[in-house]
């Protein structure tokens, strides 16, 4: 078994990402994990925080959820796509990402191979 973990801030409003390479494809478990939500003055109704993986071998992945005040129609980018994974490839890129004017979070990504 081996692991990667990458750690992505942001201070609001921000997107970050990351692409983990495995440097073959590979069958492993990924997901991503909100470890620090920082509001700077009032967390109300317009901030939002997320991690997703948006791209395995970079196909876009499954989306979960749409619409609302911070993410976007059925089938737009903007969405939150799949938060945990089990595949069989490459590469995987994380994406934490704040909405509203007021707060920073950290987040990591994970991914844990079968050797």
């Amino acid at each position: 078994m081996a692991a990667t973990v990458r750690q992505l801030f942001v201070n609001s409003p921000a997107t970050r990402s990351v692409t983990i390479d495995l440097g073959a494809s590979t069958t492993f478990v990924a997901w991503g994990s909100v470890t620090m939500v920082d509001p700077r003055t009032d967390f109300d109704r317009d901030n939002a925080v997320v991690i997703d993986i948006p791209f395995v071998n970079g196909l876009r992945t499954n989306t979960q959820v749409s619409g609302g005040d911070h993410w976007g129609d059925a089938g737009a980018f903007s969405n939150v796509h799949d938060s945990a994974t089990v595949r069989f490839a490459q590469t995987v890129t994380f994406r934490i990402r704040t909405f509203g004017p007021d707060v920073d979070a950290l987040g990591c990504g994970i991914v844990i191979t079968n050797p």
